[in-house]
């Protein structure tokens, strides 16, 4: 049967609370012994009511049990997730333990350990989202929803709670990559043993990623506002959409400007026959095709704030 067709569940609680209000009324008009018959179009509607109440409990067990089994499903699913990720956490937590005795020792670089430890961290908070996921299944016996307009479950707000742990994972490894360029980078640049541009890089790296936490310090607000009632689920889907468009936007701008750079840095040293014409060509293809994209993310935004 096509969806259109399907009854709903608000639908089917009403139909049935209807029919079995006529059921009953009919019932107290059945004739007792010896006495005068009521109308056979009453007795017939009192039939026909029984078997369409029936019908409609029918409907709603039915209902019951299919929310059931994809409720069993998408629990065993998260649990079966939640056990290969602890796994996988131990044997982390453990090489990341034995890449630290080796550093002490001079084996292997500091960094690396860092790298490990950040991978450790991260599939931990993997572990917390995971375990949202599978206390959220078993209150509202539906998958997920990670919609700013979705709606609480028993009270409970998922959304923010999951936005929570993207933020604190983002800041895990916004903290990692500034380690990385104090104790090594910066370094290495100063000596002359890495080019400036790897540096300009990472700076522009991390501030990308600074932008991140702040695109997700506004959802968190939305968020707020729409479960207080003083914004619409449209306004905060617009909202939403236009807080990603300046993502994009500022990613697509970073990546033309960083293009830039590396295009009159690379024509210098094809000037003087230090690279191949090829090399300056795959830039300038991928200058034009970031360009492009820088083209697409203003336009979405324009429209977006035309909408709003």
């Amino acid at each position: 049967m096509p969806k259109s067709f399907e009854p709903d569940s608000q639908f089917v609680d009403k139909l049935e609370w209807q029919l079995a209000s006529e059921f009953r009324r009919m019932s107290r008009l059945k004739p007792a012994a010896g006495k005068v018959a009521v109308p056979r179009w009453v007795v017939a509607f009192s039939l026909v009511a029984g078997v369409l109440l029936m019908g409609v409990a029918a409907i709603k067990a039915a209902d019951s049990i299919k929310g059931a089994w994809r409720k069993k499903i998408e629990i065993a699913k998260l649990e079966t997730d939640l056990k290969l990720k602890r796994a996988i956490l131990e044997f982390r937590k453990e090489s990341a333990s034995k890449a630290e005795k080796q550093a002490s020792l001079g084996l292997i670089r500091e960094d690396e350990v860092l790298t490990m430890k950040l991978v450790v961290e991260r599939l931990a908070q993997g572990i917390e989202r995971s375990d949202l996921d599978l206390e959220e299944v078993k209150a509202s016996g539906e998958t997920p929803r990670n919609e700013l307009y979705a709606p609480a479950v028993h009270g409970r707000d998922f959304v923010s709670e999951r936005l929570a742990i993207a933020r604190k994972v983002l800041e895990l490894d916004l903290g990692s990559r500034r380690e990385r360029i104090e104790k090594r980078l910066k370094s290495m640049v100063d000596l002359g043993l890495t080019p400036r541009d790897e540096m300009d890089e990472s700076q522009a790296s991390i501030a990308f990623q600074e932008a991140e936490i702040g695109d997700i310090e506004k959802r968190l607000v939305l968020r707020k506002r729409f479960l207080a009632g003083t914004i619409t689920a449209e306004e905060v889907e617009i909202e939403d959409r236009m807080t990603d468009a300046e993502r994009d936007l500022r990613l697509a701008q970073s990546t033309v400007d960083s293009l830039k750079k590396r295009l009159e840095s690379l024509q210098a040293k094809e000037a003087v026959g230090m690279i191949s014409k090829t090399e300056v060509e795959k830039v300038q293809f991928s200058l034009s095709y970031a360009q492009a994209q820088l083209s697409l993310a203003l336009l979405e935004k324009d429209i977006l704030g035309k909408v709003k």
